[in-house]
């Protein structure tokens, strides 16, 4: 499991080090003698784990040097059967990688009002959507999809995000999440 994860965070490492090369210096960026040597990697085990009635939540320690040098905070979740986790919210990218199980994610993104939806795109709208009443409505800021093992999910910056275990078995999710993100800075 320990090699899964190191894979994992190396993938992860490199996608964020091509994307980091592509953008314009910034004034975060460290100087030549300050540069990461990305070939004392390690892994490492969770630095903190927090147990609650739907799973467990590790945390590993973002002031390690690995993670301090590519700017990533990572993160397990393990969600029971039939559990849910409350919807939840990041300022910055991240990536999710499905390790184990199933279930449900519920991804929500803050936007346009309703009311810009036109109404010719309002009348032909497919018979899924209708209710039982008869009267059409469907939720254009949510999507949710089923995720299984093997997944590996995007989350942009600033979208709220819930899952539902509704497999048999736990579902972890491992994810690392961009802290140099330009999004993620204050000024």
């Amino acid at each position: 499991m320990a090699t899964k994860l190191l894979l994992l965070l190396a993938l992860s490492l490199s996608l964020f080090a091509s994307v980091a090369v592509g953008r314009q210096p910034s004034p975060y960026q460290l100087t030549q003698s300050q540069q990461c040597r990305l070939q004392r990697l390690s892994s490492s085990q969770p630095s903190q784990r927090i147990e609650s009635e739907g799973g467990i939540t590790e945390l590993w320690n973002e002031n390690e040097d690995q993670f301090q040098c590519a700017g990533v905070a990572p993160m397990r979740n393990t969600l029971r059967p039939n559990a849910l986790s409350l919807p939840n919210y990041h300022p910055a990218p991240s990536l999710v990688y499905i390790e184990q199980g199933e279930g449900l994610l519920g991804v929500t993104f803050p936007g346009c009002a309703e009311t810009f939806q036109s109404e010719k795109s309002q009348e032909g709208r497919g018979e899924e959507e209708q209710e039982e009443g008869g009267s059409s409505r469907r939720d254009y800021h949510q999507k949710i999809r089923r995720i299984r093992r093997g997944d590996i999910i995007a989350l942009p910056s600033g979208v709220n995000h819930w899952c539902y275990n509704d497999g048999n078995e736990d579902l972890i999710a491992v994810s690392i999440n961009d802290l140099n993100h330009q999004s993620n800075q204050l000024d």
